[in-house]
């Protein structure tokens, strides 16, 4: 092989190489997202999307979300960014609720999603949410943010309005939590994504979503309530026991 080949050989590679890098994202967004999820009923209509990611280190939305403390709510808009979309970020707080589950559900209808049996409820507490931004505030923090080059964050009022409840439970010495939300969608952050397991199975005939870390396993998985049309996301979590008893635990609520 002659210089002249070595060179067309040379800057052929190079081409190839610069076609990968195009086609592939930067290494730093490789995992950015784990895995996203989406659970969709019999007719295929989505009921729940989760995704599944670790935080990065040099993502600036991530260095955001994690200053969020429970019940703070952030509306956030990073110029150059690709669109021009305000993202509404919140931690939702579990507050206690003083009275019994008639009461809350009454002022949570049209909810009144099956629960748990076989388990003692030992405490009952609520998540409360937060207004959206007006569209004359998204209009000023992107112009705030494209003129001065930088994010800009603005709190998100909270308000008394019931957004998702969160069950705590004994059963044979063991505790579990059962959380329920009426929105449906979700992230969440795992602290390792090499340790973390994903397991995509069905609950009741739905799409659900199994996921265990050396912290907290997860099932987690959406329902249509009967004689409604919302669709409820349920998350049951155990920082002790192991996925056939999360499993037991989900099929034993009743649903129609």
């Amino acid at each position: 092989m002659n210089h002249s080949e070595n060179v067309n050989e040379e800057a052929w590679i190079n081409r190839m190489k610069s076609k990968a890098e195009s086609i592939l994202p930067p290494a730093h967004l490789k995992r950015k997202i784990m895995e996203q999820i989406e659970m969709r009923n019999g007719n295929g209509d989505l009921l729940a999307s989760v995704r599944v990611d670790a935080f990065q280190p040099d993502d600036p939305m991530d260095a955001i979300i994690q200053q969020l403390k429970p019940g703070m709510g952030k509306a956030i808009y990073i110029a150059s960014q690709g669109d021009r979309t305000v993202s509404q970020q919140t931690n939702y707080k579990a507050v206690l609720w003083p009275h019994n589950l008639e009461q809350l559900f009454e002022l949570a209808a049209p909810w009144n999603p099956p629960l748990p049996v076989e388990a003692d409820i030992r405490r009952i507490e609520v998540y409360y949410g937060f207004d959206d931004v007006t569209e004359e505030e998204i209009e000023e923090m992107i112009a705030e943010s494209e003129g001065q080059g930088k994010p800009v964050v603005r709190d998100l009022r909270p308000n008394t309005n019931i957004v998702g409840v969160r069950l705590l439970y004994d059963q044979a010495g063991r505790s579990f939590e059962c959380r329920l939300f009426g929105t449906t969608k979700s992230r969440i952050h795992v602290p390792d994504t090499e340790q973390q397991t994903i397991e995509r199975l069905l609950i009741h005939g739905q799409e659900a979503v199994y996921l265990e870390n050396i912290e907290v396993r997860q099932l987690i998985w959406a329902m249509e309530v009967p004689r409604t049309s919302r669709a409820v996301q349920y998350e049951l979590r155990a920082e002790h026991g192991d996925r056939e008893w999360l499993i037991r635990i989900a099929n034993t609520i009743p649903f129609a």
